[in-house]
């Protein structure tokens, strides 16, 4: 019981239903509802012509058991940590199928070349992928550029120059203005971190016609709880900030903004999630 409060913080809809056998309160307030996150780790996989699970693709590296799409769009999302306490983490999308790569914490954060050469190791690995699957899209590399981040995009695109790979870098910085945004909507992002956390909740959110969201989840338990952690407020939809929910003794959501950058795509350059 008290591990499940750590983890999830003792406000969460969660720990109310779970633990203290209550009707969640409040439930509102997250970005993010439990349900959505869960529905999404228990999709399951498509089978049949077209499909083909990533451990059969003999790559190396490419154990996972669930299925992809042949010509499926390739993206990492990057989420370099901003001090020794947070974590660094590559997360990757193949078409609508989102998993774990990479996370690490604490001194060996520090070094931004030991950083973009991680990134460069995962983003050949998704180069292969691409190109196993008949991929006829440049793979793109989403990377939070704040702090260390910075230095890593410059590498990696000077890298990119010289013939080290050949994807897509965009750097992403968080605290600037949205790219999109529609005085119409009903939730409507104050700024560009507010916007991926949306983004990602509308392919998250279950549609009526299926009663399921677009994305599958097949990503560690952390990742899941941080997914639908934050709380929401403001007119302008803000998410509640990392500072904000270390105070109510929340971990960083590092896992779960590296989900969010790989699902992220700035501007309206391309629309869909298979290809």
């Amino acid at each position: 019981m008290d591990c499940t409060i750590r983890e999830y913080g003792e406000d969460h809809p969660y720990v109310e239903a779970k633990v203290y056998a209550r009707f969640p309160k409040g439930g509102g307030g997250k970005v993010i509802p439990v349900t959505w996150v869960e529905d999404a780790q228990k999709n399951e996989d498509p089978t049949g012509p077209g499909w083909v699970r990533l451990c059969d693709l003999g790559l190396k590296g490419e154990t996972a058991t669930h299925t992809v799409k042949r010509g499926s769009w390739v993206r990492l999302g990057v989420d370099v940590a901003a001090d020794g306490g947070d974590e660094f983490t590559i997360y990757r999308i193949v078409g609508d199928a989102i998993e774990h790569r990479h996370h690490s914490s604490g001194a060996a954060n520090d070094n931004q070349v030991k950083v973009a050469k991680k990134i460069l190791e995962e983003v050949r690995a998704a180069e292969r992928l691409a190109h196993a699957l008949g991929s006829t899209a440049k793979v793109h590399v989403e990377i939070d550029k704040n702090g260390l981040g910075h230095g890593a995009v410059g590498m990696l695109e000077v890298w990119g120059d010289n013939g080290k790979h050949s994807s897509e870098i965009v750097g992403v910085m968080a605290s600037e203005s949205p790219d999109r945004d529609d005085p119409g909507a009903v939730m409507r992002p104050w700024r560009k971190r507010d916007e991926m956390w949306l983004a990602t909740r509308a392919l998250l959110q279950p549609a009526p016609s299926t009663g399921s969201g677009r994305l599958r989840l097949r990503v560690d338990r952390e990742a899941g709880i941080q997914l639908t952690t934050p709380n929401l407020a403001g007119g302008q939809s803000v998410v509640e900030s990392k500072n904000q929910m270390k105070v109510r003794g929340m971990k960083s959501p590092d896992r779960a903004e590296g989900i969010l950058l790989a699902v992220y795509e700035p501007g309206i350059r391309r629309r869909g999630l298979i290809a």
